[in-house]
């Protein structure tokens, strides 16, 4: 009977799994270098960018409610002095949720529809207004909006830090007196 011999395939599997762990260890060594430099220069882009290239807001306000009424709406404008900024939504304690609207009227009937997101860019400012166009829809407010109040407000941007700020509830004859 032959006996196998001793020892003869055992160190080429040996030097075949060390040859293995060498590769592992060159493609880990190297993903974990790559992954360095990724979080570094999102770092460094972030550091660079100006506190004058996050959105500007401006006449930031909400109309009051009637009596019973479990939605409103605000209006602002934001501007951006250098680049584009995405604006996702906004939230607010006052509201069960806060939803990106635009607001049209064809043939004499309002139609409101939900938008996922607004651009903002340095060429192009976004401005909400009462009468058409965006808007953000205040939906299950948990009080009524009241004149002389203040509704706090954040806005969610893509890839920015979220803004927070307090919008005036102006009257409607405030409001009819500067568009005039």
């Amino acid at each position: 009977m032959r006996q196998p011999r001793q020892g003869h395939g055992a160190p080429r599997r040996a030097g075949q799994i060390s040859a293995g762990l060498t590769a592992l260890r060159t493609i880990a060594s190297r993903w974990l270098a790559t992954l360095a430099l990724l979080s570094l220069a999102t770092v460094h882009a972030s550091a660079q960018e100006p506190p004058s290239a996050a959105p500007h807001v401006e006449q930031a306000f909400a109309l009051p409610t009637p009596p019973g009424a479990t939605t409103g709406a605000a209006y602002l404008t934001l501007s951006i002095a250098k680049g584009d900024a995405v604006l996702t939504g906004a939230s607010t304690p006052m509201a069960a949720t806060v939803e990106l609207h635009s607001m049209q009227v064809t043939q004499e009937r309002m139609q409101m529809h939900r938008i996922e997101q607004l651009a903002i860019s340095s060429d192009a400012p976004l401005t909400m207004a009462p009468g058409g166009g965006p808007h953000l829809m205040l939906i299950g407010l948990t009080q009524p909006l009241i004149a002389g109040d203040r509704l706090p407000l954040t806005l969610h941007f893509l890839a920015r830090p979220d803004t927070s700020l307090e919008v005036s509830i102006k009257d409607y004859a405030e409001m009819m007196s500067l568009s005039e």
